[in-house]
């Protein structure tokens, strides 16, 4: 059978997409070769065609679960109006629909526990995702640029703990949104009250302010 151009990128990306999502049900040793291409659709004598070996794909895979974190941060990020940007983030992470999709969500809480006894290529992709995603919620937060990277790392140790917590109460429901609950206030208790609360609801108004002058004929 002759296969149209690109097909084999196609196909690497479908193993990719399942595999990306079972190893944060399952854990990086919850893939197998054979299960893999199974759910693809394909047959385990193709795998090879496609990968170099089965720490190949964990490492792909691992990669674009990290990817796929950090480029969710970034289109809210993105989309954020009015400074925004951090309670949207906040919201999302710590949802009731976020604390279900295991296998869809965010990287950090699925494995951060398994990439101390994992390969150094995993490590640094992880750290690469954690330096990412604390530069976007730095972003958010007033200060110097030491004080506003400390407060993005305890936010993000917040967040991940919280959600971490509330999969894991899961089978006791009010506790598990309890947890969210107070999670979603802890991360954005400095938003609210810190000494640069004041400065970022300024910076807010007068962008608005700028907004509507632009919008004043000349």
């Amino acid at each position: 059978m002759r296969y149209k151009k690109g097909h084999a990128d196609e196909t690497a990306a479908r193993i990719l997409d399942h595999a990306s999502v079972r190893i944060r049900e399952q854990g990086l040793e919850g893939i197998t070769v054979a299960t893999l291409m199974n759910m693809a659709g394909l047959t385990h004598g193709g795998f090879y065609s496609h990968f170099e070996s089965r720490e190949d794909l964990v490492n792909q895979a691992f990669a674009k679960a990290m990817e796929g974190s950090v480029e969710a941060w970034r289109r809210i990020s993105d989309r954020a109006v009015g400074g925004g940007c951090l309670a949207r983030i906040v919201e999302c992470y710590l949802a009731e629909r976020h604390r279900r999709d295991v296998g869809n969500g965010c990287a950090l809480p699925a494995l951060a526990a398994e990439v101390v006894r994992s390969s150094p290529a995993i490590g640094n992709t992880f750290a690469a995702g954690i330096e990412e995603m604390t530069g976007i919620l730095a972003e958010q937060m007033g200060g110097s640029k030491k004080e506003a990277r400390r407060d993005a790392i305890a936010t993000l140790s917040v967040m991940l703990g919280a959600l971490l917590l509330a999969r894991a109460t899961g089978h006791t429901p009010h506790l598990s949104d309890e947890i969210l609950s107070a999670g979603h206030y802890a991360a954005l208790k400095n938003e609210r009250t810190g000494p640069f609360a004041s400065n970022r609801t300024r910076r807010r108004k007068d962008s608005t302010s700028s907004g509507r002058k632009s919008k004043r004929p000349a």
